[in-house]
């Protein structure tokens, strides 16, 4: 009797239209059978419909009808047992239904789907952070198309608008005047037909080479389905919206890696040119109006490091003395040693081919952090400057379950200005904060010298308050090592130290707080170190990350300490050391 009974109502909800709070809901639920359902909105208009996710879950394919921006299913962990937090997904005049697939009708999501202005419940912020972005919610990681126009930085990134996890890669987009305070705007790109939206980049095209218009915004990115190819978007009104290319794919391929354009203008030859990441090497493709791409040349294969496929190149000329030098980054996802890494290559480029100058067996690593991953540079940035982002996480750990943060995930580097300083006889690149951090910066201590022998506290406040940057000299040093500790009121700490006898400088997070969610979390971010006898050191103290930087290297890393950072200490191990010119600043 108990199985009849069952199916019964299996079938009366199978073809039943659930009409119980529709009119306080907004929509009601049609279930097809017992995974599929419609749902039906009674007043179609601009809204927002909050989707409950429980992130262990497994996918349901969502398919928006009557959708301009959402065109294919998009994956998304609806709510089995708990909801975790809601994803707002905004839905335009047109769309009157939506089907869900692959999602029982027994599960927790349909007594709490939400359709209004606010999320039913509150984003957390305590990870949050103030120099550094993250979106307001939604998985991000790596930076593209980014551009400046008109007085903003445009900063694209790869996004999940569904969840807190990888997958649905579509473009998420802010814009800033500053580098400090960020704006988000709506999701530029969705997947289409030609598959996911992956890394690329965006150009002005000042003289109408596209025929699109003069001072056109055009993005180029992968399409990645089976295969990956190059697709191109437009806009004429500033990025705001974009208009998919009806010629996409301009560069097909069937090549499962063949990804993240990065499209300059190379004057010398009046044509545009297209490094592209290929299996375990560059490729460059240039044309003379974004739509027809013809090969050029190959380089990588002998160089650099190989443990697993390239990403995200970049291709720019730097000053080098009285000369100037090409500069080709080079992201790798699973380094032996630091995980998801960029390193780079200097030598010259014809327009045709690049020329590395040093040798097959050398690697240069940009940044010695184990948060710093997929850093590519804004074209067309003002004065001919060379400004640059990376994406603050490494995929060893980055979408692992236990990530501490939740229903938002991911944040962005410091914004850095890029240089060419010699170092041991050969152009070596350099990281700094971008110069409109010092607008924003006031400064709280300074202390002109003091010697530090064991111990010296220089910095304490009664709670974690603001992002802070430390600037000094390291001077007289007869130290074996001369450090500095981060700490808060619960013991939680970070470590920074010169190793004075072996040339290294050391960033420890061993002790920073949280560091259980994987097991290479703790291993320590190692520099190189001049040999000069004084030492430079700038840090940047954000809620949740540490970025360093001294004479000739730097660093990215995460942390997250149950309450933020608000005591610094200088230390000495085997003697002593002059600390010249220490200034501690907070964000204003």
């Amino acid at each position: 009797m108990k199985r009849v009974f069952i199916v019964i109502v299996y079938l009366w909800m199978a073809t039943a239209i659930v009409l119980a709070s529709s009119c306080s809901r907004g929509f009601n639920v049609e279930f097809l059978n017992n995974r599929t359902a419609t749902l039906h909105l009674d007043s179609p208009c601009e809204q927002t419909l909050w989707l409950p996710i429980e992130d262990g879950a497994p996918n349901a394919l969502l398919t928006v009808e009557g959708s301009s921006l959402m065109s294919v299913p998009m994956r998304v962990r609806l709510a089995v047992d708990t909801v975790e937090y809601y994803m707002p997904l905004r839905l335009e005049a047109t769309t009157k239904r939506l089907l869900i697939e692959n999602c029982s009708f027994e599960n927790k999501v349909w007594d709490c789907l939400h359709l209004g202005k606010k999320a039913p419940l509150n984003v957390t912020s305590d990870l949050r952070q103030q120099l550094h972005f993250t979106p307001s919610i939604g998985w991000i990681n790596d930076p593209n198309g980014m551009v400046y126009h008109d007085g903003e930085w445009h900063l694209f990134f790869q996004y999940n608008p569904l969840g807190g996890r990888w997958s649905n890669m579509s473009w998420g987009h802010a814009v800033s005047r500053d580098l400090v305070h960020w704006e988000e705007l709506p999701v530029a790109l969705y997947p289409d037909s030609l598959g996911q939206i992956y890394s690329g980049s965006a150009v002005i095209d000042r003289h109408n080479t596209a025929g699109f218009g003069k001072e056109t915004m055009v993005a180029l990115y992968t399409s990645k389905k089976r295969y990956q190819s190059q697709s191109l978007a437009y806009s004429h009104d500033k990025g705001r919206t974009f208009t998919k290319y009806e010629g996409n794919p301009v560069l097909p391929s069937t090549r499962a890696d063949f990804r993240d354009p990065k499209v300059f203008w190379h004057e010398p030859t009046s044509r545009w040119i297209m490094p592209l990441a290929c299996g375990n090497a560059m490729e460059f493709y240039s044309s003379e109006n974004l739509r027809e791409w013809h090969f050029e040349s190959r380089f990588g294969d002998q160089y650099g490091r190989h443990g697993s496929d390239w990403e995200c190149p970049d291709l720019f000329e730097l000053p080098y003395g009285d000369t100037t030098k090409w500069v080709l980054l080079c992201s790798i996802t699973k380094d032996s040693e630091h995980g998801s890494s960029v390193q780079y290559f200097v030598g010259d480029f014809d327009g045709h081919t690049f020329v590395c100058d040093t040798p097959e067996n050398h690697t240069d690593w940009l940044n010695y952090g184990r948060d710093n991953y997929a850093l590519v540079t804004w074209s067309n940035a003002p004065a001919g400057r060379r400004v640059a982002i990376g994406w603050q996480n490494n995929w060893q750990y980055a979408n692992k379950t236990l990530f501490p943060t939740e229903n938002f995930r991911g944040y962005m580097t410091l914004a850095y200005d890029l240089s060419l300083i010699e170092w041991e006889g050969r152009a070596k690149l350099i990281l700094r904060p971008a110069i409109e951090y010092d607008a924003h910066f006031k400064t709280i201590q300074t202390e002109p010298e003091m010697v530090v022998e064991d111990i010296r506290n220089v910095y304490h406040a009664t709670q974690y308050d603001s992002p802070l940057r430390l600037d000094c000299r390291l001077e007289e040093i007869d130290a074996q090592i001369v450090g500095l500790r981060l700490f808060n009121d619960r013991g939680e700490s970070v470590e920074i130290s010169f190793n004075i006898a072996e040339r290294k400088f050391t960033v420890d997070r061993s002790g920073s707080g949280n560091v259980n969610f994987h097991p290479k979390f703790i291993n320590p971010s190692i520099a190189p170190m001049s040999q000069n006898g004084t030492q430079q050191l700038t840090l940047v103290l954000d809620r949740c990350s540490i970025e360093c930087f001294t004479d000739i290297a730097s660093t990215s890393d995460l942390v997250f300490p149950s309450e933020g950072y608000n005591r610094i200490v200088f230390y000495t191990v085997g003697g002593s050391a002059k600390i010249k010119d220490l200034k501690i600043r907070k964000l204003q």
